[in-house]
């Protein structure tokens, strides 16, 4: 059982798309039998789009019912649909064959970039459509060919800022095994992994080294100033008051425009600092 882990996937955040209608409108022909090793397991669902070589997850909830899986939700995947995985009802539901070990076909899409042979699978923002993984993630498995060499159907989507893109999506085959990955050479010599792990955290996506240093270097001038404003305060409130013990209501008064200026500074620091780590 892997564990439940907080992951980050490529930012863009795409419409949901029927992955059904979606086979329809690429014109996908039907997927090849899955390999003769391969494992599969019956689910429940009420997800009539559930299509062969989608991938799906299990329903918040519901331990024996899969639904299509996305990005957000990638943490719950379970396998991928098989291709005799026609809804059928039993029992009042629906039942899916859902292929949890073992090579089968699966959709994926080029929206992290053209998925290749050896490339890690994981869901994607377009429902039950995966991507190749770029960052630290649950993946769904391994790709045994290239997205290249198999037939593909070009889709429009657009994200929910109104942002449109071409995607690539077709079926290749993966080697299904869930697992937690992590990318090879994402830490960096130059960096502290601690440095680039709270980055990541803020941000919710992996973060250029470069934003992490510029972002660091505001935090050491936010410490030098923060400390300079209030050394020199409470010395020369000291001295005042000792040269002259009358001026303690004038210091005090200092001392709150002193504090309310380091809020200040503090504040406007924090906000550009997230900035630089999210946009």
């Amino acid at each position: 059982m892997v564990p439940r882990r907080r992951t980050t996937t490529s930012k863009t955040k795409y419409l949901s798309l029927s992955v059904g209608l979606l086979v329809f409108l690429v014109g996908i022909s039907p997927l090849s039998a899955q390999g003769v090793s391969s494992i599969a397991q019956g689910f429940q669902t009420q997800d009539d789009n559930i299509v062969s070589g989608a991938i799906v997850g299990l329903k918040d909830g519901s331990p024996n019912t899969v639904e299509l899986s996305t990005s957000t939700t990638n943490d719950s995947m379970v396998g991928v649909a098989g291709e005799k995985s026609l809804l059928e009802l039993s029992n009042g539901a629906s039942s899916v064959q859902v292929v949890t070990d073992g090579i089968t076909p699966t959709l994926v899409s080029n929206i992290n970039g053209d998925v290749k042979t050896g490339d890690k699978i994981t869901s994607s923002p377009i429902s039950g459509v995966g991507m190749k993984a770029t960052s630290s993630t649950v993946i769904i498995g391994t790709a045994q060919s290239d997205l290249s060499a198999s037939k593909t159907g070009t889709r429009t989507v657009t994200d929910k800022g109104g942002k449109t893109s071409d995607v690539k999506i077709g079926a290749i085959s993966v080697q299904v095994d869930k697992v937690f990955y992590e990318p090879p050479n994402v830490e960096n010599s130059y960096l502290p992994p601690a440095f680039q792990q709270l980055a990541n955290n803020v941000a919710g996506r992996q973060v250029s080294p470069v934003r992490v240093i510029v972002a660091a270097l505001l935090i050491l001038f936010l410490f030098v100033t923060v400390t300079i404003l209030l050394y020199s305060s409470v010395r020369a409130s000291i001295i005042s008051i000792g040269r002259n013990p009358l001026s303690e209501n004038a210091v005090r008064k200092s001392l709150l425009e002193v504090g309310l200026t380091v809020v200040g500074v503090f504040a406007f620091t924090v906000i550009v600092i997230y900035l630089i780590l999210t946009i």
